[in-house]
C-alpha cells in the first residue's frame, strides 16, 4: 500500500457528478473487473491477471497511475508469509516504476532464490543491474535466459549489455543477425529487440540502420512510451523535428513525449510551444508535491534546452547520475557539463558515452548542438 500512500492524501471531490480525468479506453474494461474483483476478495490469480493488465497499461502509457491501481490489487497478499512469485515479479516491477531500484532487486533476487530457472526475473535483474550501471551484472543475468527457447531473448539481453562496455559494433551484428534469423519470435519480443538494436545504431552515429529498426519496430507491435521516447531522440538529433512533432502528435499524455514535442516545436517556432511548457511545469511540479523525484534526467533536459539554465540544469543532471546511469542519464549530464562549461563532469560522461560506443565525432557535434539550443534566444 506504501506504492498508493505516496501519492499523498486522496483527492475527495465535493460533488458526485465533478468531473476529474478522462482514461484511456483500453482501461475501461478493467473497471469491470476490478468490482467483480472486490466482490472475490481473496481470489489471487484474478488478483494477479488485474494486476498485471494494469502493469502493462501502465508501461505503454507511462502512466504511474496504473501501478499505483495494480499496488492496490495485490497488496492483500505481500503480507503473506512467502507472496507467490508472480505477486512478487510484479511487485518489483511497481517498486521498478517508482525507482526503488533496491526494492525491486530484493524482490527478484527472492524470486531467483527460490526459483533459478524464472527467466522473468533474470532479464527483470538485467534491466535494473543496467539502469544502475552495474554491467557486469547486467550481462551476468543475461546468461540463464540462454535456457529460453526464444533465442533472442538471451541474445538481446546480452548485447544490450555488451554495447555498453566497448563492444558496441559486435553486439549490434549479433542482435540484427538473431533478429532476421528468428522470425517466430513474438511481436513484443521482436519490438524490444529492435529498439534495443536501433538505440546501439544511433549511440554509432548509423542513421540509417538506426531509422530501419525503429521504423521496424513500430510496424511490430503496438509501441511502448519508451520505444516513442527514444526515436523522437534519434530524430530530434538529426534535426527533424517536424517528423518528431508528428511522431508525437496526440501523445502528450505522456510526460516523456510531451517534452520531446515541446523541444521539437521550440525549433520549428509552434505556436503551441508556451502551452506545453507549461504543462511540463506543472507536471514536474506535481511530482515534487507527491514526494517522487522520479524524471530528473528529463527535468535537467528541460531545464536545459527550455528553460536556458545550465547550472540548475547540470545539478538536475548530476543528482540524476548518482541513481541511474544508463546512456541517456550520461548525456543529459554530459551536455550540461558542456553548456556550463564544467570540464570535470563533461569528461565523466564523455569516457561513459565513448565505451557505449560514440565517436568523438558524434561526441563533438551533440555538444555544438547542445551549446546552440541551449543559447537560442526564442522564449517558449
Amino acid at each position: 500500500m506504501a506504492c498508493i500512500n505516496a501519492f499523498g492524501a486522496p483527492f475527495v471531490p465535493s460533488d458526485d457528478n465533478q468531473f476529474l480525468e478522462r482514461l484511456p479506453r483500453a482501461a475501461a474494461p478493467m473497471g469491470a473487473q476490478l468490482r467483480d474483483l472486490r466482490a472475490r476478495s481473496g481470489d489471487l490469480a484474478a488478483s494477479i491477471e488485474l494486476a498485471q493488465k494494469f502493469v502493462t497499461l501502465g508501461s505503454e502509457h507511462s502512466d504511474p497511475r496504473y501501478f499505483g491501481y495494480a499496488a492496490g490489487v495485490l497488496a492483500p497478499f505481500w503480507s503473506m508469509a512467502k507472496p507467490p512469485a508472480k505477486a512478487l515479479l510484479l511487485r518489483a516491477m511497481i517498486a521498478q516504476n517508482r525507482h526503488d531500484f533496491d526494492g525491486a532487486l530484493a524482490d527478484v533476487d527472492s524470486v531467483i532464490k527460490s526459483d533459478p530457472a524464472n527467466l522473468q526475473a533474470w532479464l527483470m535483474r538485467a534491466a535494473i543491474s543496467k539502469i544502475l550501471g552495474h554491467l557486469d551484472e547486467a550481462r551476468a543475468s543475461c546468461a540463464p535466459l540462454a535456457a529460453s527457447s526464444e533465442p533472442l531473448l538471451a541474445i538481446a539481453c546480452a548485447c544490450d549489455a555488451a554495447s555498453l562496455m566497448g563492444g558496441s559494433h559486435e553486439a549490434a551484428e549479433a542482435l540484427e543477425q538473431t533478429l532476421d534469423a528468428r522470425p517466430e519470435a513474438t511481436p513484443e519480443r521482436r519490438r524490444w529487440a529492435l529498439t534495443i538494436l536501433a538505440e546501439i545504431a544511433a549511440r554509432r552515429g548509423e542513421a540509417q540502420r538506426a531509422e530501419h529498426s525503429f521504423k521496424t519496430a513500430l510496424e511490430t507491435a503496438k509501441p511502448t512510451a519508451y520505444l516513442l521516447a527514444a526515436y523522437a531522440d534519434f530524430l530530434l538529433d538529426e534535426e527533424r523535428f517536424a517528423d518528431a512533432a508528428t511522431l508525437l502528435a496526440g501523445q502528450a499524455r505522456i510526460d516523456a513525449a510531451l517534452l520531446r514535442l515541446a523541444l521539437a516545436e521550440q525549433r520549428l517556432g509552434s505556436e503551441s510551444l508556451a502551452e506545453h511548457v507549461s504543462q511540463i511545469e506543472e507536471r514536474f511540479a506535481a511530482s515534487r508535491r507527491r514526494g517522487e523525484a522520479f524524471h530528473l534526467g528529463d527535468e535537467a533536459r528541460f531545464t536545459l534546452y527550455l528553460r536556458r539554465n545550465p547550472s540548475k540544469a547540470l545539478g538536475l543532471a548530476e543528482q540524476n547520475w548518482r541513481v541511474q546511469r544508463a546512456p541517456a542519464d550520461a548525456r543529459i549530464l554530459y551536455e550540461a557539463a558542456v553548456v556550463a562549461g564544467e570540464a570535470e563532469a563533461a569528461d565523466k560522461a564523455r569516457a561513459f558515452l565513448t565505451r557505449a560506443g560514440m565517436s568523438n565525432e558524434r561526441l563533438t557535434r551533440l555538444a555544438v548542438q547542445a551549446s546552440r539550443a541551449a543559447t537560442r534566444q526564442s522564449d517558449p
